[in-house]
């Protein structure tokens, strides 16, 4: 297996563009940096397209087998859907496994962008690093423990450009096809609830699982705010500074994508910090929400 310099790669080029995004500091600089993966046994493979309408965005971190699983399904989707996609996998250095989610990824396909930035930019800051390397109007967020299956992709491509002010996503099941959220709401201690019935709830935001929204939107509001590093809570406040611009979040409840929560954490996140940042700087909001 050989990882190939990307030829002509507009990597660098997007990044200047976009380098209000998320204020992309020295190691996302870094991360501009884009190979493409080459394998001669490849398991998956993106054919390369000159302009891509989609680009899918997803962030590692030491993940393990569920990356695997979701680009099978995405290369599977992406050919069932006649999408003309890009999938850039921006692969964050953990301090046990290294690049090791990264350098599978390398092995075992062919076709995808691959950034490996020297430290960990956590979600919010690999996935602006995606987004600054990506060259379609329109993004996707992708979890790596999510699948997606045939129709899927294209019906919430869809949907994003017809609402291009608005964050587009899925409802989220689990794995035994029970319902995890059809969106989130917040409550008045800065805590945050799935809506489980339609129509119960207008969702504040939908967990960026998967995301799909215009690059224009995202460029708008700055991309993910990095005072939530590693993650959690900077697609909460994304969603609110969206509906602020008069956008916000709409589920599209009739695609319906399998999501095993927390599949791509190795242990139960402590989001006191994030949460703390959040209610400081949504203070009016939280205090109408209710108690439950």
């Amino acid at each position: 297996m050989t990882l190939r310099p990307l030829r002509n790669d507009p990597s660098t080029s997007q990044l200047a563009d976009h380098a209000q995004v998320g204020s992309l500091s020295v190691i996302e600089q870094e991360a501009a940096v884009v190979r493409v993966t080459d394998s001669p046994v490849p398991r998956v493979t993106f054919p390369w397209v000159e302009r891509p309408e989609l680009s899918i965005v997803i962030v590692a971190f030491g993940t393990g087998l569920v990356l695997d699983h979701c680009l099978d399904s995405l290369g599977a989707s992406v050919a069932a859907d006649g999408i003309a996609a890009e999938v850039i996998v921006v692969d964050n250095d953990h301090p046990h496994r290294g690049h090791a989610a990264g350098n599978r990824v390398a092995i075992s396909s062919r076709g995808v962008r691959l950034i490996q930035p020297t430290a960990n930019l956590g979600f919010g800051g690999g996935n602006n690093a995606g987004a600054a390397a990506a060259r379609a109007a329109m993004l996707a967020f992708v979890n790596p423990d999510v699948i997606v299956s045939s129709g899927q992709l294209r019906s919430l491509l869809d949907a994003a450009r017809s609402k291009p002010d608005l964050i587009s996503a899925p409802a989220l099941i689990f794995p035994d096809g029970s319902l995890q959220e059809l969106g989130m709401r917040i409550i008045d201690d800065g805590d945050t609830r799935p809506i489980l019935q339609a129509g119960s709830h207008t969702p504040d935001y939908a967990s960026a699982a998967c995301w799909f929204l215009s690059s224009k939107l995202f460029s708008r509001l700055g991309g993910f705010d990095l005072a939530y590093h590693p993650a959690y809570y900077e697609d909460v406040d994304f969603a609110l500074r969206a509906a602020e611009l008069g956008g916000g979040t709409q589920v599209v409840d009739s695609v319906r994508v399998v999501h095993e929560h927390h599949g791509s954490a190795t242990s139960p996140p402590d989001v006191s910090k994030q949460q703390q940042v959040f209610l400081n700087r949504w203070k009016s909001v939280v205090a109408s929400r209710p108690a439950q």
